[in-house]
């Protein structure tokens, strides 16, 4: 078996495994999840050691610390190299990125080289590994190495790591992130009035007239004291023409710390106001389910209400500030946030969490942009949407809607009684449908496939508990829908579509590609 077997045969092996799955994802919880209290616990742990660790270096310097001590640091650095080794890992899914590559060229009749592949598992882990704190974390276990004492300075990137864990200090920082262009223009500007400051007071002063400027590095000093407005008064100027710069210096100086703490001040407010949703996203993700309300008007207030007295937790998302507010004082976890975005939806882990959602916003375009993004991250979400206009019902239905709901208190009050007796709704649907959670997979045969000129029902498709939707055959794509498995015969280049679960197909493939 070539390299380029091997390495497939590894990618399809680890989608097929659930119990790497299983171990990668707890993995992540601890490193990144924020809304999982073992993350909550890590971090704590991992900033006693990154401190302890830094006092242990400190101390070390005019001490002699007994060898417990250093096996206290050993241990430690240890413990940081596992975790920059398990954050490369679930960085992202490299054999995912080959499958994906590799089925692209199977889907265009092309061959894919194993350099192509491995280049592209590489470039996945390889934007981790360049990542300012995949870097911070490498810097911050050199200074452990004895031979390598010279590089204690490094010790300072240790005491960085407590950044990665400290998700308030990580909103502040970007701050300075996201305004980058002010504060470099502000830091040019500031180099610029230090070296002109510096230059014009050691012309005149620095010849002797003045017994404190000794050399240019006396002159930059005084400039950086004088224009930060802290003057010590060790360094003063003697000359009228080194007077007249102070002044000018002071002046500027004001100017510039006022400019630099107007921006400061007004992007800090803005990403506080940040922080306090991402603790409102915090505190809904640590909860096991809830019921989403998109929409927190009249219907919303009443709805919400009922289900509190139901027992039921209740997530708010709304675009009207004031509507938040009246939320938040009654009690409820509130967001300001468009309830179709995505990204917000996926921090609040709607995919699982979600036991019922809501539209209940006046806008029905509102409400259908709602149901898709829902449907998009979990199409067995269960929704229930306000219609405005009648005309818009279909819509809503179509979209994925279970009911559409008329903006009167008693359908909001009927709607509670499903929500508390789940059971009894869903009985004939759970006697008349199978209940499963199928996906839609296409399987492309290659030339190396085990199913290129065989039955459709001797490929191991019963094995696998799928079902053949259709094959996709010729360059025009023609759809031969439902094919005779007992006499339907595959050929290079169709293109099976089955459905089943995720893993079943993922396996379905493994034996395709063994063969």
């Amino acid at each position: 078996m070539d390299f380029k077997k091997r390495l497939l045969h590894y990618a399809y092996a680890l989608e097929a495994s659930s119990r790497y799955k299983s171990y990668k994802n707890s993995v992540y919880e601890v490193l990144e999840d924020n809304g999982s209290l073992k993350k909550r616990y890590f971090d704590f742990f991992m900033i006693f050691l990154v401190l302890t660790t830094i006092l242990i270096l400190i101390l070390e310097i005019k001490n002699t610390l007994p060898p417990v001590v250093y096996m206290y640091e050993n241990v430690a650095v240890l413990i940081f190299i596992v975790e920059w080794l398990a954050r490369f890992w679930v960085s992202s899914n490299a054999h995912l990125k080959v499958i994906e590559l590799h089925e692209k060229f199977e889907h265009d009749n092309k061959e894919v080289t194993f350099g192509v592949l491995f280049k592209e598992a590489l470039k996945s882990k390889l934007d981790f590994v360049i990542s300012p704190m995949s870097i911070i974390d490498l810097l911050a276990i050199l200074p452990s190495y004895r031979p390598l004492r010279v590089l204690r300075f490094f010790l300072l990137f240790r005491l960085f790591k407590v950044f990665r864990y400290t998700q308030s200090v990580n909103f502040l920082l970007k701050v300075f992130v996201e305004k980058k262009f002010e504060f470099l223009t502000l830091f040019m500007f500031f180099g610029f009035m230090v070296f002109f400051a510096s230059t014009v007071i050691y012309i005149f002063e620095g010849d002797g007239s003045n017994d404190k400027i000794n050399g240019f590095l006396d002159a930059v000093y005084w400039a950086v004291i004088t224009i930060t407005t802290v003057g010590f008064g060790d360094i003063t100027p003697q000359t009228n023409e080194g007077r007249f710069v102070t002044m000018f210096l002071i002046i500027g100086g004001i100017s510039l710390i006022s400019f630099m703490t107007s921006i400061i001040t007004t992007s800090m407010t803005a990403k506080l106001e940040e922080a306090k949703s991402y603790q409102i996203i915090n505190e809904a993700s640590k909860l096991k389910s809830f019921i989403l309300i998109c929409g927190y008007g009249k219907m919303g207030e009443v709805l919400a209400h009922e289900l509190h007295r139901a027992k039921e937790r209740v997530v708010i998302i709304d675009v009207n500030e004031t509507q938040i507010e009246l939320a938040k004082k009654n009690g409820f976890l509130a967001l300001k946030a468009d309830g179709s975005d995505i990204d917000i939806l996926k921090e609040l882990k709607c995919e699982t969490k979600i036991k019922y959602a809501v539209a209940l916003t006046n806008d029905d375009a509102l409400n259908l942009s709602i149901i898709l993004s829902l449907k998009s991250l979990n199409p067995d979400i269960t929704i229930f949407s306000r219609v405005n206009e009648k005309d818009a019902k279909d819509k809503l239905e179509i979209a994925g809607a279970k009911e559409v709901i008329f903006p009167y208190t008693a359908a909001a009050k009927a709607a509670v009684e499903y929500f508390k007796q789940p059971v009894s709704f869903s009985a004939i649907d759970n006697i008349l449908l199978e209940r499963y959670d199928p996906v839609i997979d296409e399987v492309d045969i290659g030339q190396d496939s085990k199913a290129k000129n065989r039955l459709l029902n001797k490929i191991g498709i019963k094995k696998h508990n799928l079902k053949v939707l259709g094959v996709i055959r010729g360059d025009l794509g023609e759809l031969i829908f439902n094919p005779k498995q007992d006499s339907f015969v595959l050929q290079e280049g169709d293109i099976l579509i089955v459905i089943g679960d995720s893993a079943d197909i993922a396996l379905f493939k493994l034996d395709l590609f063994k063969g």
